[in-house]
């Protein structure tokens, strides 16, 4: 306890804590200013991620340039804030050369940055962005602190940027595309080589180059050997070779997260299976027009593949969208394959059907709801009666009209042992 003080520190924390949590910002900038004992944990709180956007605003990059200015003059006055900036999310825009230097200028100031997204609301192209702020974003992203790297929306992004990003632990990349009109070659480079989780869930053009790419000395741009986490879109056949190549080389893959699109197939995925002996978690989410003579994609087959070198996968989650009526074949076959010896480490199994229907009010939920679960009784008694695996499913119905709803809004029916 510090000297003089009605409470321990750690009580003070907890307090400020539950104010960030609440998003009560005024009250933490009004206790910065009461005491030194709320000084430190409120700017923790207060300062550690700046979001540079234009959210309501119709013009974006004199609203961006203005909260950087803002903000670069608070650092002038008390440099040390910018010690508690850790996260930064950049919306790219349109910045004219005034712009440019202000935020350029604010950048150069982070020295403790180690999460950076850099977002655009269309796609646009990296070649338009000005050198400068070119420059300070590279010096942000290639620091040593730095472990989280975001891109989205991008176009033309260079390959040869990534070449010095040596310590990012975790990237994502959604929605852009790539080309590489730079020498990888240079001495400083090196390979992201302590990459534990990446983010393709929207497959992006030319990602095959990153994938696969290598500088001139013959070593990865990425480098997968301690790749713990993998999220992925599957979307069509012509990427398998790109997907392979991933996965041979994350030999210590623990999660598995892939969105299965129209017209592809998991057949073939999981090969070699030696790749998957560590692999914890499988996440899938399947095509909504699914095959009704293949509903999970080769799911099953692929997993008695791989049973024979993998005995550590504890959770499997599935979710099926679909606008066909329920047929529950594919369970036999899925009870058939989880119960083979190498799965006795299993503890989840988790369904979640999605019925898209035309005329909503008129599918009988309650139906669906007896369906499914006389099927899962009577194709799943083998995995009912493990004891120690969790079992449980559940039928969400949703008219095709609101197909963009997110899966928690929708009209749930609950299945659950």
């Amino acid at each position: 306890m510090n000297p003089g003080t009605f409470m321990p520190q750690e009580l003070i924390d907890k307090f400020i804590d539950d104010l960030w949590f609440e998003r009560d910002t005024d009250t933490l900038k009004t206790l910065s200013q009461t005491s030194r004992l709320f000084l430190h944990r409120c700017r923790r709180h207060l300062f550690n991620f700046i979001p540079l956007s234009n959210v309501n605003s119709t013009n974006g990059s004199q609203c961006i340039a203005r909260k950087a200015k803002n903000l670069d003059e608070v650092l002038v006055k008390v440099p040390e804030i910018a010690n508690y900036v850790q996260r930064l999310f950049l919306v790219v825009s349109n910045f004219n050369n005034a712009e440019v230097h202000i935020i350029s200028q604010l950048f150069l100031r982070f020295s403790m940055i180690n999460e950076c997204c850099l977002f655009m609301y269309s796609p646009r192209d990296w070649a338009l962005v000005a050198p400068e702020l070119e420059s300070a974003i590279s010096h942000l992203v290639h620091s040593p602190r730095m472990k989280t790297f975001s891109l989205q929306c991008i176009d033309n992004f260079p390959l040869a940027f990534f070449a010095s990003c040596t310590n990012i632990t975790d990237l994502i990349i959604h929605s852009c595309s790539f080309e590489d009109h730079a020498s990888l070659g240079n001495a400083e480079t090196g390979s992201i080589a302590r990459l534990h989780s990446l983010n393709l869930c929207r497959w992006s053009v030319g990602v095959e180059k990153l994938i696969c790419g290598r500088s001139q000395d013959g070593s990865p741009i990425l480098d997968f050997s301690h790749l713990r986490e993998l999220t992925a879109a599957l979307p069509k056949q012509d990427a398998l070779p790109v997907r392979r190549e991933i996965l041979k080389r994350a030999s210590k893959l623990i999660s598995l997260r892939l969105k299965v699109n129209d017209g592809c197939s998991l057949n073939g995925v999981f090969q070699p299976s030696s790749s998957f002996e560590s692999l914890k978690s499988l996440s899938l989410r399947l095509s909504m027009d699914f095959d009704p003579k293949n509903p999970l994609f080769g799911l099953c087959h692929e997993l008695g593949r791989i049973e024979r070198s993998n005995s550590l996968l504890e959770e499997i989650l599935i979710e099926v969208p679909t606008t066909f009526r329920l047929q529950h074949d594919f369970l036999t076959d899925l009870n058939d394959v989880l119960t083979l010896p190498g799965y006795t480490k299993l503890r989840r199994l988790r369904l979640e059907i999605l019925l898209r229907t035309v005329i909503f009010e008129e599918y009988d939920r309650e139906e669906s709801n007896r369906e499914l679960n006389d099927a899962a009784q009577a194709q799943c008694s083998q995995l009912f009666n493990r004891p120690s695996l969790n079992f449980s499913y559940f039928v969400a119905v949703q008219g095709i009209e609101t197909m963009t709803t997110p899966l928690d809004t929708f009209v749930v029916v609950h299945i659950e042992r």
